[in-house]
């Protein structure tokens, strides 16, 4: 399954371009067909471009055309970049450097230039060359030389062209006019005028600079000056940064009396203060927390050892003598005595050393804030002195940007002074405009290729457009394609159609269906004048001759024609029958042609569409079908009336005559459309009246 489906999908894709290019086919013939139809438009429109162009060749002037050209350098204009370190240019630097100077070349001031140069303003001779009148007279406030002037530069400028070959740095300066001299002189005065202009441009431009410069040099200088008081007025009042670095206990030579010596040292002796202190503070808290007999400080005093040592006997004497005597003998009380002096003196001797702990800590918190002090002033006198250094530094620096600010601009303006009036410009002459020995316009050969093929293409625009909005049925393409009826046939124009031009009509009706003969065909048209009685009668005659029993019924009751076709003059006919007045059989007589009879139309109603709105005609039909191979019935024409639409429903088979060149396929498909609404089976059209060479046929094999 998978397999089939993908086969039928490249079957598919293969396809594809074979309906693309079948449509290709088709379109391309489409329009080979369309360019045939109207050849002759095309023909014609080619030929009129074709003389319009000759005539054009042979009533212009001949203008002649001179070209000189110039060349952009790289050296700068003028004498402001003297000196200077040449850069490559951009190519977009470049491309605006040539639009600049091909905007300066259309300029009026180098138009105006050129007129003084050549001594245009007042010479008759610039405009014969121009082919031009010149002015006699002024115009409102203007006077005539004003006005002259003006109508030279506007012819200039005009004329003249300027190219830009390519990316290169040449300019082509050309101009036309009818005298080849004239074009030259002008053509080379503009060359000659744009080189002045770019070396006018650079002296201006150096000596603009100069004065910016010598104005920028006084700035400069004063700028210095400036400078230089500050800096010796802040050395005068703070001295130099050499100066201010010493110290209060040192010589400002001295390294170990400097400020950054003098703050080392002091961190130094922070630290150790700080050690000290801890250590102290140490001390002091486990003093402060501890007994007093069990510092380490007290235990390790000689003193107090001793001290411990005669009270450990004192006290040894009291229990000994506890033992032999109360508390009241007097050599106890002395003992206790004794021993509580030793106490006392114990108790003295270590609340001294704690003291001495306390005393020791205060004095090394003392110190170190000292220390601290110390610190802080030297820091801010470090600051100080950096401030100053950093001032200093700044005013010097300052001193020496306007120094060689100064010096720059001083060498520059030398440089420039020393170059002024010896710089190049920067427009070179290339070639020299020579005078033209041919006329560069009209160029024949352009011209007459410009006209044909501006004559094919219009050619083709008119037969597009003719193709386009001439919906004129005039083929059996164009019936198809705006009406979807085949074509049964054609009649050209005449003024009583023959039967044997019908015969091949009238054959295509007997294989209208397969069937055969219809039994009864409605022929009708859009419009009135079309041809459709004649058709009837023709028709009527042609199936006579193939051997065919045929009745005209003229159901056209509103201007019946037929009676007069077939030669006859009735006293009744079809109204009659429909009011029942008569029967068919007689009210139908011989046209005095074998095999054709008539049912004319009899007297002309108030209302025909009334009388073919009633079942009457299908009574008649199915009462004379049998006796005719086929009725041929003449209706009136399908816009404007409602007959035809009535009879459209009680025929097995409709015919639509249309007239050659004459019905649009707006109106002729509004007809269509309503006859087949009616319930008309439409099996073809003929066309009438058919103009011009006899109808192609195009048969078309589609491999």
């Amino acid at each position: 399954m998978a397999g089939r489906i993908i086969r039928i999908d490249n079957d598919h894709a293969s396809a594809m371009p074979e309906g693309r290019s079948a449509r290709m086919v088709t379109i391309a013939r489409s329009a080979w067909t369309a360019i045939w139809r109207h050849r002759i438009i095309l023909l014609v429109t080619m030929a009129l471009c074709v003389l319009a162009g000759i005539i054009f060749i042979l009533l212009s002037t001949p203008d002649y055309r001179a070209t000189a050209s110039v060349e952009v350098e790289d050296v700068p204009a003028g004498a402001a970049r003297a000196g200077a370190t040449q850069r490559p240019i951009a190519p977009a630097d470049n491309e605006a450097l040539m639009q600049t100077e091909q905007e300066v070349l259309r300029s009026r001031a180098l138009a105006e230039d050129v007129a003084r140069e050549l001594a245009l303003v007042g010479s008759r001779t610039f405009f014969d060359g121009m082919n031009e009148r010149r002015p006699e007279r002024g115009s409102g406030s203007l006077s005539q030389r004003q006005v002259e002037t003006e109508a030279v530069i506007n012819l200039l400028r005009e004329n003249l062209d300027v190219q830009l070959p390519g990316k290169s740095r040449v300019i082509r300066i050309s101009f036309t006019s009818a005298d080849p001299t004239l074009s030259a002189r002008v053509a080379n005065s503009y060359a000659d005028s744009l080189i002045r202009a770019d070396l006018k441009r650079g002296f201006e431009s150096g000596v603009q600079a100069r004065r910016f410069l010598l104005g920028e040099l006084d700035a400069a200088r004063r700028d210095l000056e400036r400078a230089e008081r500050d800096l010796a007025t802040y050395a005068a009042r703070n001295g130099s940064p050499s100066q201010t670095a010493g110290t209060r206990d040192g010589p400002p030579d001295s390294s170990a009396g400097t400020t950054a010596t003098r703050l080392a040292q002091l961190n130094a002796f922070r630290a150790q203060a700080m050690a000290d202190r801890i250590a102290a503070q140490k001390r002091w808290e486990s003093a402060r927390l501890s007994s007093v007999e069990t510092l380490p400080e007290v235990l390790n005093n000689g003193a107090m050892q001793q001290l411990m040592a005669q009270r450990a006997q004192a006290r040894a004497s009291v229990v000994e003598e506890r033992q032999f005597r109360k508390d009241a003998h007097p050599e106890m009380r002395e003992a206790r005595a004794r021993l509580a002096a030793l106490d006392d003196q114990a108790a003295a001797m270590a609340n001294s050393i704690r003291a001495s702990l306390r005393e020791q800590f205060d004095v090394a918190v003392h110190g170190e804030k000292q220390i601290e002090a110390e610190i802080a002033g030297v820091e801010r006198q470090a600051q100080a002195e950096r401030g100053r250094g950093v001032q200093m530094s700044i005013l010097e620096r300052s001193v020496d940007t306007y120094r060689l600010l100064h010096d720059s601009l001083l060498q520059r303006y030398r440089d420039m002074a020393s170059q002024a009036g010896f710089q190049a410009g920067r427009i070179q002459p290339l070639d020299r405009a020579a005078v033209p020995s041919r006329p560069s316009s009209p160029n024949i050969g352009t011209t007459m290729l410009m006209a044909s093929l501006g004559g094919l293409l219009l050619g083709l625009l008119m037969v597009a457009g003719r193709h386009v909005f001439d919906d004129a049925v005039t083929s059996a393409d164009t019936l198809a394609e705006r009406a979807n009826m085949p074509l049964l046939g054609t009649v050209p124009v005449t003024d009583k159609p023959a039967a044997e031009t019908y015969v091949p009509i009238a054959s295509s009706l007997l294989l209208a269906s397969s069937a055969g003969l219809p039994k009864s065909i409605l022929v009708s048209s859009a419009q009135e004048g079309e041809g459709k009685s004649s058709t009837v009668h023709a028709l009527a005659l042609a199936l006579a001759k193939l051997d065919r029993k045929v009745l005209v019924i003229d159901a056209d009751m509103r201007r019946p024609r037929q009676h007069g076709l077939f030669g006859i003059t009735p006293d009744r006919g079809l109204s009659e029958v429909m009011t029942g007045q008569a029967k068919p059989e007689d009210v139908t007589v011989q046209s005095g042609i074998p095999g054709v009879s008539l049912l004319p139309s009899g007297a002309i109603p108030p209302n025909p569409a009334e009388l073919l709105s009633t079942s009457a005609l299908d009574v008649l039909l199915a009462n004379v079908q049998g006796g005719y191979d086929t009725v041929l019935i003449d209706a009136p024409p399908i816009l404007g009336v409602p007959d035809t639409s009535l009879l459209a429903a009680k025929a097995e088979a409709a015919v639509l005559i249309v007239e050659w060149g004459r019905n649009h396929h707006g109106g002729l498909r509004v007809a269509v459309d309503r006859l087949r609404r009616a319930g008309g089976a439409i099996i073809g059209a003929v066309l009438t009246k058919q103009q011009g060479r006899a109808f192609e046929y195009e048969y078309h094999r589609n491999g």
